[in-house]
């Protein structure tokens, strides 16, 4: 009878109450679907998630909303799989994607396929999609000569305050070693990279981490965890700041966002407008809330932490079991959502063995007021 209690709560509400571990598992993502990495939730809570090819060139959805439990192709079938139709006009590897105030949905596709070198022109964009009509209002394509096949192009924000219609901001990793931010104008297309392998945008020299309790040391020509620059950004609720972090490093950074959407200032005082905000948890994905909290997935505790405006941190939730490489954060209505992609085990790290395990777990935090 104590045996059916258990499973029948853990079935019924999947939630864990231990102190650290207090999250609740939103679904488990099972093959032939995909590894998870971008996540997005609207005002209504409904919840999009985004498939990248980088890692796993795969022959399924690139983009679903969840709905009942099942992933259902957004904003159609026929833009989210594998199509011969010109690149801008299908979906080649989302990766992070972004709801902004008016509940439109701004996806990143970074355009790299696993074994394919080029990034061909088109298929490198940002898609804006209005969730309520599924129809597609923006395609901003990242032109060359700004597009680089060694590019990898992680995470973003949107900025609705500069620029006609906004202004785009793109964190470069890099799959090459070539780190950035990106810049696009939404109404004109205009486009500008900068920072390029800047301290702020670049991997930690000497960087160690621990990986599931194991010590890894950065090395480009032999990689044995997920590596490279700029990675996780925010925006200011009042959108005239921006943050990034390296996904190889734990220094934390910003600048006025009226000085890096200005199409005619130099790089130079782009440059000398980047502010050290102080170390942080090396992590992946970033988050924030409308009170200007930070949310960090911290891969080497495997725990999810909030930094509030004042510069105080603390945990909101741990599982050594579980957390496994914190990847795509999104926070709404009081909670922070989280996908788990586990890609410190992809067989590129691992002398060629995938150590990955599904199901994927994609859960929700509730947070804590500031």
């Amino acid at each position: 009878m104590k045996k059916f209690v258990l499973n029948c709560c853990f079935t019924l509400s999947a939630v864990f109450s231990n102190a650290q571990t207090n999250y609740e598992v939103v679904t488990r993502i099972s093959t032939p679907n995909p590894d998870p990495s971008g996540i997005a939730v609207s005002s209504q809570n409904r919840v999009f998630l985004g498939f990248p090819r980088h890692a796993d060139n795969h022959k399924e959805l690139a983009l679903a909303e969840l709905v009942n439990d099942k992933l259902i192709p957004f904003p159609n079938k026929e833009y989210v799989y594998p199509s011969a139709k010109p690149y801008k006009d299908w979906l080649v590897s989302p990766h992070g994607i972004y709801i902004d105030k008016n509940d439109v949905l701004w996806v990143l596709d970074d355009g790299k396929r696993s074994g394919i070198k080029e990034i061909p022109e088109g298929a490198a964009k940002v898609v804006a999609i209005d969730i309520n009509t599924k129809k597609i209002v923006h395609s901003v394509i990242i032109p060359k000569p700004v597009l680089s096949d060694d590019a990898h192009y992680n995470d973003l924000r949107v900025d609705l305050s500069h620029g006609k219609l906004g202004t785009i901001y793109i964190a470069n990793s890099g799959f090459g070693q070539h780190y950035s931010l990106v810049v696009l104008d939404v109404a004109t297309g205009k486009a500008k990279e900068v920072l390029v392998n800047h301290q702020s945008t670049s991997p930690e020299a000497g960087f160690m981490g621990f990986l599931e309790g194991q010590p890894k040391v950065y090395d480009f020509k032999n990689q044995t965890f997920p590596n490279g620059g700029a990675d996780g950004i925010a925006i200011s609720p009042d959108e005239r700041t921006l943050y990034w972090t390296t996904i190889t490093g734990r220094k934390f950074y910003s600048i006025p966002t009226e000085i890096l959407s200005n199409f005619d200032v130099t790089e130079q005082q782009i440059e000398n407008a980047v502010k050290f905000e102080g170390e942080h948890p090396a992590c992946d994905g970033l988050a924030e809330n409308v009170n200007g909290a930070i949310f960090f997935g911290a891969f080497e505790q495997q725990s999810i932490v909030q930094r509030n405006p004042n510069g105080d941190f603390k945990l909101l939730s741990h599982d050594k079991d579980n957390f496994v490489w914190p990847d795509g954060l999104a926070y709404r209505n009081g909670y922070v959502y989280v996908t788990l992609g586990q890609w410190n085990r992809l067989a590129g790290f691992n002398n060629g063995k995938d150590l990955r395990k599904p199901p994927y777990l994609f859960v929700k935090i509730k947070t804590q007021q500031q």
